[in-house]
């Protein structure tokens, strides 16, 4: 962790909850899942989460085996994983909603990776302060 990280840090009082073997270990164990779920991911340095907005179901997948884990490692505070995605089926039907949330919560347990599951997300915590974990 370079100095400006870790000053950062300490300036807003969060406390580490991930380190890199966790990321990596999360970055393969998504190839498990029936889709790539879409994210939404907040790093230390921004005030603003990317992308801005994001749904409860989304019509894309997650970038997660173009994502380095260092890229998500020591400079995450946060991501929020979607695991619903909408399948388009034709312009007369309706999409369909594949939800990979059951299969999402064990492997996050599985992996022992520290979560709050609220509002149909997942949220995994790089770093933040007084959380209160699904799980550990």
């Amino acid at each position: 962790m370079d100095q400006n990280t870790g000053k950062l840090l300490q300036k807003r009082g969060l406390a580490s909850h991930m380190n890199d073997t966790k990321w990596r270990e999360l970055c393969a164990g998504i190839k498990e899942l029936p889709f790539p779920p879409a994210y939404q991911a907040k790093w230390l340095d921004e005030s603003e989460p990317s992308p801005s907005i994001i749904d409860s179901a989304t019509t894309y997948w997650g970038d997660w085996g173009g994502t380095p884990e260092a890229a998500l490692g020591v400079h995450v505070e946060w991501i929020k994983i979607v695991p619903r995605y909408k399948r388009h089926v034709g312009r007369l039907v309706a999409p369909i909603v594949e939800d990979c949330s059951d299969q999402l919560r064990l492997l996050l347990k599985r992996l022992r990776i520290p979560f709050v599951e609220r509002d149909d997300l997942f949220t995994v915590y790089g770093h933040a302060s007084a959380i209160d974990f699904d799980t550990v």
